[in-house]
């Protein structure tokens, strides 16, 4: 979801605008007589807090690859090459405390690696 504020006559109008995130395919088959031609889109995508702007709507973030293969029916394709690293950061802490009396820090690493096996039949 991203979201957007204008103003008329004064007032702000709030627009929202809805977006797929996640992973996401697009398949483009063309069939021809010895083979199948396929143009492949993989998307890998979320959305982020923004910190900025009036109404801190989210980020979307994308990576995407797109690939074109020829294949006869019955082959199977490895597709990969869309990883993600992200490293979170924490406190806590009781509030009633000063800032940085009694407060705990965490990291977290987290590594994702996406691997596809598409095998392409003609029926």
């Amino acid at each position: 979801m991203l979201s957007n504020v204008t103003y008329q006559d004064g007032r702000p109008v709030q627009s929202i605008e809805y977006r797929s995130s996640g992973v996401i395919f697009d398949i483009q088959p063309t069939i021809k007589s010895q083979a199948i031609d396929l143009k492949i889109q993989q998307q890998l995508s979320n959305f982020v807090k923004t910190d900025t702007g009036v109404n801190q709507s989210p980020t979307l973030i994308k990576r995407d690859i797109v690939t074109d293969v020829s294949v006869k029916s019955g082959e199977i394709i490895v597709l990969g090459g869309l990883a993600e690293n992200k490293v979170e950061e924490g406190e806590a802490g009781f509030s009633f405390l000063p800032k940085g009396f009694l407060t705990g820090k965490s990291k977290a690493n987290t590594k994702t690696d996406i691997i596809v096996l598409l095998q392409v039949k003609v029926i």
